[in-house]
């Protein structure tokens, strides 16, 4: 009973600071209101900080103009003391620093929500980076996130926001913070990617090596590789570099891992990319991956393909398989309102400064219809808009279309079996849509 009432109190007193501190914000009034709610969950800390992410990232729920203030939230955190870090890492690993490491560089290179990046050199000399947990993360998340489910459970009673599944979301995003928390987790998730590139021979994309000897919950430490960053266009060109094909890359990372690997990196914005004077591509930061069971892999594979071929129905069908569709909406007349609205963006192919707009089309008109768009498609559109506003600067005039059908053309040379996979993947879907629709009839 007594931690029950030390929870609930914890809550309230939380619930508190969000409320006064969004009041002195809602005051400043001469700044836009999107600023001012930004400048509120900045100051809240991590767990804020990430709900703006996911709203930097969701077009066709949000404004433009909050996913453009939003988006600051990427990249642009306070960091917190080089002597506080230090602390962390030897608490984290049980040893003194100098035990580890030669050098120790209290300035980050960067800093983010859940964490930042001290440079560091090993005792051979070798140049790392360390990827240091926030102090006291953990604690401050836990209360945030008991708020925020609180809170969700009463959207769920709201008809116009129960239509987003606030409880999953929030439910899910939990999850996910929970797994970003864990850098132990991320440095399986780039051993995993790490052996993908291996197994397929793929020599034009990176991932640093980790060392395990000196990866905690809260310390990852990894080889240090320096490159362009993705969003440096003028460097990239002025290196001699085929943007387009960085591009191209960019995409087919994301497509072969869906549809061959079940694994892909969940947090592809440039901040996460970087390239190499020779043209290679390096990932970087995998807290957040995909992976895919075969269900939802086959089910993923009929999505991109109906979507890639403008088969509308077949679309609708694929979240259909996903138990997206509420009961009774008739697919076939969706199909058809959904082709009327993809018209205007496909008559003359799908160019990269279109493909914000064809996302946020797509998004309200399953709003509109009640479906509760699947986690796994939110996070892969996700990886698409990501590099989508990359692409504005490195290849504004590609016809996505044509480019993802010259990368399925390369997995098919690439992997003999896939189209067969992919084939008896959507004769799967076929037949469990029959089921479905016998199920319903009966």
């Amino acid at each position: 009973m007594a931690t029950a009432a030390t929870a609930r109190g914890g809550i309230a007193r939380r619930a508190w600071v969000v409320g006064t501190t969004f009041g002195r914000h809602a005051l400043h009034r001469r700044e836009p209101l999107p600023r001012r709610v930004r400048n509120a969950f900045t100051e809240l800390g991590p767990t804020f900080v990430k709900v703006g992410q996911v709203i930097a990232s969701s077009p066709g729920l949000f404004p433009h103009e909050w996913l453009v203030e939003f988006a600051s939230l990427r990249d642009r955190v306070p960091p917190f003391p080089g002597a506080e870090a230090r602390r962390i890492v030897e608490e984290d690993l049980g040893r003194p620093l100098r035990s580890a490491f030669a050098t120790f560089d209290d300035e980050p290179i960067a800093a983010a929500s859940i964490g930042q990046v001290h440079g560091a050199t090993l005792l051979d000399g070798s140049r790392v980076v360390v990827k240091v947990q926030r102090p006291g993360l953990e604690r401050q998340v836990r209360s945030d996130l008991r708020a925020l489910l609180l809170l969700c459970e009463v959207l769920e009673r709201i008809p116009q926001t129960a239509v987003g599944s606030p409880r999953a979301l929030a439910e899910d995003f939990a999850r996910t913070l929970h797994e970003e928390m864990d850098f132990r987790l991320e440095a399986d998730n780039m051993e995993r990617m790490r052996s993908i590139l291996d197994q397929d021979r793929i020599a034009d994309a990176r991932v640093p090596e980790v060392h395990h000897d000196l990866v905690g919950k809260r310390v990852l430490t990894m080889e240090r590789i320096d490159g362009i960053h993705f969003s440096d266009v003028e460097a990239m060109r002025a290196a001699g570099l085929d943007t387009q094909r960085l591009l191209r890359m960019g995409v087919q990372t994301v497509i072969e891992g869906v549809l061959v690997h079940g694994f892909f990196h969940g947090d592809l914005h440039a901040g996460n990319i970087s390239v190499l004077p020779d043209g290679t591509f390096v990932l970087f930061d995998f807290g957040i991956v995909g992976r895919l069971t075969e269900s939802v892999r086959a089910r993923l594979a009929q999505y991109l393909i109906a979507s890639t071929t403008n088969d509308y129905e077949a679309m609708i069908r694929a979240l259909d398989s996903f138990g997206s569709i509420p009961e009774g909406v008739d697919i076939p007349a969706m199909a058809a309102e959904l082709q009327e609205l993809y018209k205007p963006f496909v008559e003359n192919g799908v160019l990269v400064a279109q493909l914000g707009e064809l996302m946020e089309t797509m998004i309200r008109s399953m709003v509109q219809h009640r479906v509760r768009i699947p986690r796994e498609l939110v996070l892969l559109s996700k990886q698409m808009l990501y590099l989508e506003g990359a692409a504005h600067t490195l290849a504004p005039d590609v016809d996505l279309l044509g480019e993802q059908n010259l990368i399925y053309e390369t997995l098919f040379a690439k992997y003999p079996e896939l189209a067969m996979d992919l084939v008896a993947a959507v004769q799967r879907g076929r037949e469990m849509d029959a089921a479905i629709a016998n199920d319903r009839r009966r």
